[in-house]
């Protein structure tokens, strides 16, 4: 057989088609985060562009009218600036989820993920190099000397007569 050396596929960058079928099989966590941020973000900028200008229509409408009350205009309010807002998420999501996909930095979302640590190397690391690190300052300076105990008081009562004789 050959020792010429493969390349795993896991050091080449993902395509736009393996792309998105990873964010649907919810694979690549770091794409899924980059694309809740890119649309949160866009959704929070078109989120105050609707208020502006919806806002701005309602009350030339409702001043205009002058037909209900405040509290009846403020939840009109609410229910124009929520179908507003519906709407134009609804035409433009799908956009806006494609450009994260496509604005996402595979190579740098690779690099800022925490290496894996195995139990074994646990276990090496605490056996080698914390030991190795021991502040003698924190050490009792004196070993404690303890009274040593006779076997009687570790024996029951009725096994005292025959071990203490000797």
């Amino acid at each position: 057989e050959s020792l010429v050396v493969h390349h795993s596929k896991g050091d080449e960058p993902l395509s736009m088609k393996e792309r998105i079928q990873a964010l649907l099989e919810n694979r690549v966590p770091e794409l899924a985060e980059h694309i809740d941020a890119h649309v949160a973000k866009l959704t929070d900028e078109l989120q105050k562009e609707v208020d502006e200008e919806v806002a701005e229509q309602f009350l030339r409408t409702a001043g205009s009218r002058k037909v209900f009350d405040g509290r009846a205009n403020y939840l009109r309010w609410q229910n124009a600036r929520h179908q507003a807002l519906q709407q134009r998420l609804d035409a433009k999501m799908g956009k806006w989820i494609l450009e994260g996909i496509e604005t996402w930095d595979q190579r740098k979302a690779a690099g800022s993920k925490p290496e894996e640590v195995n139990e074994t190397d646990l276990i090496f690391d605490y056996l080698t190099k914390r030991a190795a690190h021991i502040d003698s300052g924190k050490l009792p300076s004196q070993i404690p000397v303890f009274k040593t105990l006779r076997a009687s008081y570790s024996l029951p009562r009725m096994w005292q007569d025959k071990y203490t004789a000797y």
